[in-house]
């Protein structure tokens, strides 16, 4: 079955936000509701794009995302997964609030600067 979550740029600060459970608009993808169902998707679009047109965020669109084994959704597409996580360049840039998303994949050690990290 396939999993969705809204996500858009609020228009004030441009920052990534996803639809939350409440149709508000939540800084983290932690925070998303995730839709299983066509209709409920479509539903939940509709609501975005009011929100663009009462210009509260741009260009919302539907991302896909899967369950990990801990239970947790995360984006399949790399692009969204920079979207939800902040850069790749170096850990200490990505956004830290998200727990599990600052090690690498393939257990490739981090780089630190100065002793920092």
């Amino acid at each position: 079955m396939k999993h969705h979550v809204i996500t858009a740029n609020r228009l004030n600060d441009g920052l990534v936000v996803f639809m939350g459970k409440d149709g508000c608009w939540e800084n983290s993808i932690l925070d998303a509701q995730v839709l299983e169902t066509d209709e409920t998707l479509k539903i939940r679009l509709a609501l975005a794009n009011a929100a663009e047109q009462a210009q509260i965020v741009v260009g919302p669109y539907e991302i896909e995302v899967s369950e990990n084994d801990k239970g947790e959704f995360r984006p399949l597409r790399f692009r969204e997964r920079i979207r939800a996580y902040g850069p790749t360049t170096h850990a200490d840039f990505a956004i830290q609030d998200v727990p599990g998303h600052l090690t690498h994949l393939d257990d490739v050690s981090p780089v630190y600067f100065n002793g920092v990290g």
